[in-house]
């Protein structure tokens, strides 16, 4: 009997970071993508779709992707879709509208139960007032498949966004074989007990450059007492990021043709790419970081580059020089400045010396 675990789908998420024609491409995409979940998961005979939380963005839904959302699912009947709300979600429409599909099945405040034949799959929203107790009032039989299903952060997991904790620990010896949780954007799996695990799925599809790297489902599929897990790609792009170390190479031109060719080997043209420079270089180095996205951009579907250089004053070059220049380096190198500082002062110096935009 199989069962899909996914989760963090934030439909109709705002990308501002990409251009509007682009935000508008990735947000159709990954509306079709969560459509052809449903689609996988008819044909392959999957009993129930769990959606752990953050299927939207925002409460606030356009009315186009709520339709296609709810067509989706009725269409993919007699899969159900057990739904339960994240901290991004919790009052979008699907918890306000009446005319749900009959396979959309909600979880609330409290312990809420499905059975397929062995497999229980219970959940709850975990919030602040249910938390002190949804420990103990959760009971499991020993003698079934049990799958339990929570929106928040495991203690120990960075987020940026607030959600409520969820204490491993506390579910340790409650029956539970499989812990279906939503929330962080990665996979990443861990141990109850001797029983059970737990598992992010990460986000269906990933969204900007705190997404990076494969996106997708898990696959349960049980059989008795025991299942096979699988960890399922299915997004419609990759995110990437590209570490490019500038130190070795002559001057800015030779490195930037270097970097292109690695990531015109590497990388697909569908790729979103966040490129990092790193290294030290000289002032005359001069890196355009504009001009390298604008490029970059042309090559792959989005990329941005984010300079981390540092700049390497070797004072010596300076020492005999009589001009403008030598005389505002040393002076910069001279001063209290930390050396952040310095390297953002000579640069910004020697760019105007030049007669460059600041």
């Amino acid at each position: 009997m199989k069962f899909i675990h996914c989760s963090d789908l934030h439909l109709d998420s705002k990308m501002n970071e990409l251009s509007s024609e682009k935000r508008k491409t990735r947000r159709e995409e990954i509306l079709r993508t969560f459509e052809n979940l449903c689609s996988f998961a008819k044909n392959e005979g999957v009993k129930a779709v769990i959606i752990a939380g953050d299927m939207f963005d925002t409460a606030k839904v356009s009315e186009k992707t709520a339709k296609r959302v709810l067509f989706a699912m009725e269409n993919a009947n007699p899969v159900d879709f057990l739904y339960i709300a994240g901290n991004h979600d919790e009052e979008s429409f699907i918890n306000k509208t009446e005319n749900l599909p009959q396979n959309l099945k909600i979880f609330g405040d409290a312990w809420t139960t499905f059975c397929y034949d062995n497999v229980r799959i219970c959940g709850a929203k975990i919030n602040s007032l249910n938390a002190p107790f949804i420990y103990d009032t959760l009971s499991l039989p020993k003698d079934t498949f049990n799958i339990v299903t929570l929106h928040g952060q495991v203690a120990g997991y960075k987020s940026t966004d607030n959600a409520e904790i969820i204490s491993i620990p506390l579910f340790k010896d409650k029956n539970i074989d499989y812990l279906a949780l939503g929330h962080i954007h990665s996979y990443a799996t861990g141990i109850i007990d001797a029983r059970g695990k737990y598992a992010y799925p990460g986000t269906l599809d990933g969204r900007g450059f705190d997404e990076l790297g494969e996106k997708g489902f898990i696959l349960i599929d049980v059989e008795g007492a025991r299942a096979d897990y699988s960890f399922v790609e299915f997004s419609s792009r990759e995110i990437f990021e590209h570490n490019f170390n500038v130190e070795g190479y002559d001057n800015y031109i030779e490195a930037r043709e270097k970097l292109i060719e690695q990531l015109k080997v590497k990388y697909d043209s569908k790729s979103l790419i966040k490129v990092v420079l790193l290294g030290a270089h000289k002032p005359d180095f001069e890196i355009d970081k504009e001009g390298l996205s604008e490029r970059l951009n042309q090559l792959f579907f989005f990329a941005k580059v984010y300079d981390k250089t540092e700049l390497k004053i070797e004072i010596e070059d300076y020492i005999h020089d009589k001009t403008v220049r030598g005389e505002f380096v040393r002076a910069v190198w001279e001063s209290k400045l930390s050396a952040e500082q310095k390297r953002k002062v000579v640069l910004t110096g020697l760019s105007a010396l030049k007669g460059e935009e600041i």
